[in-house]
């Protein structure tokens, strides 16, 4: 029986096709409808699909079907050919108890059962009247508002009457994605569009993008794809605030050293991170710098900042309690830079943000960087940054960005957040895998993906 498959935008446009391929008595098999990959927002095109055949199917046309129907029905009463058989049957099994050890005999036997002899011709077998599919709904029947019953179990018209009203809803949407297709964009500005929609940012964040690049350009300039590029980063970058990338203070006004913490939740790579805060600041920027930890909750935290110490070269403090932290903190007084490593901390528990909260007051620091993994899920890093607002961060962290999927998240997470973004970190080497938060670097990733 062979198969064809017929897309469109419309199911009246498909089974158009399907008519003008099959026929009118063409079968129906299946119908399904999705969206084209990559195109959601205004950019979303809804296609239909119908498996069709002009062929009925095998069981429906098998000739001995009709033989079978007519044939009669299998005799239930035994024979007497039967019933001796069953006498001979019945004797043997209780001669069987009756010889037994020790066993009881359940009834007396006959005293020899007579060998059985078939009387009469063999009766014939009959098979059973095989299962008939029920009728498949034609082309003819799809125009009408009416589904053809089928001689099958309880629940089958509730089943149709359900995808019915699927087909209702389709084609309704169907409708209104045609509508809002008459005002498009232009093709450049639309192609760009795609690209931010496939990065995962969000729909009213993309709108909001190529509204601002349409007011901008002129017609013309619109359809030049360099153009609406460069102006589309522009505005991407707008979007994206940050901290800045000047050189490390050797002192802030109050003549402490510059003492920044890092927050957030557990496995985000805030440690390494602090190595790499740690580098930089000694490496490339010549100040003197000290750390301090408070992780003295997760096994071998301690160990590995200061393995990392060691390396670079760096005296190291361990606070158990925020009553340590004062001292920890006069111990380095001599240093330009003093980095804080704060233990993780789920931003579900309220118990333990308290707790964290209590070490940051004691630091009183003038940086709080909330880090977060941009491997997590947006709706993951919204609630973490909303949860951790109440300690007041003031800078925001993205890391592994050389393991994220897309990046259209730093769109939201910046933008909702409402802190600037100080540092992006992309990959483990220390202290190269760190940069400066800059709103055109972030705009190439969004708009580009990791090719930028």
């Amino acid at each position: 029986m062979p198969l064809k498959v017929y897309r469109a935008r419309s199911m009246t446009d498909a089974l158009a096709e399907v008519k003008k391929d099959l026929g009118a008595d063409a079968v129906i098999l299946h119908t399904r409808s999705y969206k084209s990959p990559g195109i959601l927002g205004l950019g979303s095109r809804n296609m239909f699909e119908i498996t069709a055949t002009n062929d009925q199917p095998e069981l429906a046309k098998r000739p001995e079907r009709k033989a079978l129907r007519a044939a009669p029905e299998r005799p239930t009463t035994a024979t007497p050919a039967a019933r001796q058989l069953s006498g001979a049957v019945a004797a043997r099994a209780y001669a069987g108890a009756g010889s037994s050890g020790g066993g009881t005999a359940l009834a007396e036997p006959p005293a020899k059962a007579e060998p059985f002899k078939p009387e009469g011709p063999r009766p014939k077998l009959v098979r059973e009247p095989a299962f008939e599919p029920p009728r498949v709904m034609s082309v003819a029947d799809s125009r009408q508002d009416k589904v053809v019953a089928a001689p099958v179990g309880p629940g089958i018209e509730d089943e149709l009457l359900s995808i019915k009203r699927m087909l209702g809803r389709v084609l309704a949407t169907s409708s209104q994605s045609a509508s809002s297709r008459q005002g498009s964009m232009p093709d450049a500005l639309f192609e760009h569009y795609l690209a931010l929609t496939e990065q995962s940012v969000a729909s009213e964040i993309a709108d909001e993008i190529v509204g601002r690049v349409r007011d901008e350009l002129s017609a013309a300039e619109l359809a030049d794809e360099e153009i609406v590029r460069e102006t589309m980063l522009r505005q991407i970058a707008k979007l994206v605030p940050t901290a800045g990338d000047s050189p490390l203070p050797r002192r802030p006004a109050d003549g402490r050293p510059l003492t920044i913490a890092l927050i957030g939740p557990t496995g985000v790579g805030k440690t390494t991170t602090l190595a790499k805060l740690a580098a930089v600041a000694k490496l490339r920027h010549g100040r003197s710098v000290g750390l301090v930890t408070t992780d003295t909750y997760r096994i071998a935290a301690v160990e590995q900042l200061r393995t990392y110490a060691d390396i670079i070269g760096l005296p190291l403090k361990v606070v158990a309690s925020p009553g340590e932290m004062r001292g920890a903190l006069e111990s380095l007084e001599h240093c330009d830079v003093i980095l804080i490593d704060t233990a993780g901390r789920s931003q579900h528990d309220g118990e333990r943000l308290d707790d964290l909260r209590a070490y940051l007051d004691e630091a009183d620091p003038h940086e709080t960087h909330l880090v977060l993994s941009t491997t997590s899920a947006e709706s993951v890093m919204l609630r973490a940054a909303e949860r951790f607002a109440r300690l007041g961060p003031n800078r925001l962290i993205l890391t592994k960005l050389d393991e994220a999927v897309n990046f259209g998240v730093l769109l939201s997470i910046t933008r909702n957040a409402e802190i600037k973004l100080s540092y992006v970190t992309t990959g483990q080497e220390v202290p190269d895998h760190i940069e400066a938060g800059k709103p055109d670097r972030i705009s190439r990733l969004i708009l580009c993906g990791p090719q930028a």
